[in-house]
């Protein structure tokens, strides 16, 4: 991963980070998913999401609006 992507957030439910990355999409902040979840055990580790370093703030204020 190139050293410009930071991580935004974490989440235990998929859905949840899916539900921020189309609230940033909206605003046109470019980001993306990754599951880190155990295929074998989909109650086990977290989801990220990560944003470029230059969007973080905007994408913190937008994270932090939906109270996930």
């Amino acid at each position: 991963m190139p050293g410009d992507w930071v991580l935004l957030n974490t989440f235990p439910l998929e859905y949840q980070a899916a539900l921020l990355k189309a609230a940033l999409d909206e605003e046109g902040i470019e980001c993306f998913i990754n599951n880190r979840r155990d295929s074998a055990y989909r109650f086990m580790g977290e989801v990220e999401v990560y944003v470029k370093n230059e969007d973080y703030v905007a994408a913190r204020h937008i994270a932090e609006k939906l109270e996930l």
